[in-house]
């Protein structure tokens, strides 16, 4: 099997779910996932393992993008997929992360938060990564009100996303939820000018490549800050 290949496939799925098409980014992940299964069956080297947990921990956000009642399911697929990740030893931050953001959509932050620092030490070469994960945690930080660690931890975040170490594509995804994040401690504090500032920032960056669920996200809170301005 070409592992160029199945990574380009991945990609495009990401693509996909990411322009708002979930019934077909659906279908491209579990043929993806399927094709990698009937492999594995005669032949399992590590980095096709590896590929595996990435390809199954998108999915995981797939499931969490259709309904709030398939998170539960999500959060089960995930721990599954973790235990798959400890047992051939991969260390692919896919399979916790397909737990850690599932614990936050079902409001378990506490829970999260420990995977969250098992996740930043697994993405030291990918600044982009470590960063997107560093905002989740700021957030976290944010919603069990620590707010001084969240607004250290954002800055950081944001710093390392523009970084993009590792040249990742996927900078117009995880910007925007960063400059969220900020814009939701700005306005925390009271300072809803500033929190509406970043909030329109973020749109602009999820604009740029047609981030339906980042656009969705940052008009909605635009749309909060400002009719708290009224």
């Amino acid at each position: 099997m070409n592992l160029k290949k199945i990574e380009s496939r991945i990609k495009d799925a990401i693509d996909t779910r990411e322009e708002g098409n979930l019934e077909k980014s659906r279908e491209l992940f579990e043929e993806i996932i399927s094709d990698l299964k009937r492999t594995l069956r005669t032949n399992s080297p590590q980095d096709l393992k590896y590929l595996y947990v990435t390809a199954v921990g998108e999915y995981v956000i797939q499931y969490r993008l259709e309904a709030r009642r398939l998170k539960k399911e999500a959060l089960s697929l995930g721990k599954q997929l973790l235990n798959y990740d400890k047992k051939h030893k991969l260390d692919n931050p896919l399979s916790v992360r397909s737990v850690t953001n599932t614990l936050l959509n079902l409001g378990m932050y506490e829970e999260a938060e420990e995977y969250f620092h098992q996740l930043i030490s697994l993405y030291n070469d990918n600044s982009g990564r470590q960063g997107d994960s560093k905002a989740h945690l700021a957030n976290i930080y944010l919603r069990t009100n620590r707010l001084k660690k969240a607004k250290v931890l954002i800055e950081d975040a944001i710093d390392a996303i523009k970084k993009n170490t590792a040249k990742e594509p996927y900078v117009s995804i995880w910007l925007p939820h960063a400059l969220m994040v900020k814009s939701l401690i700005f306005n925390t504090e009271g300072k809803t000018k500033d929190a509406l500032k970043f909030a329109k920032e973020a749109l602009e960056v999820a604009e740029k490549d047609n981030r339906v669920f980042r656009i969705k996200q940052a008009q909605q809170l635009i749309n909060y800050l400002m009719g708290k301005r009224t």
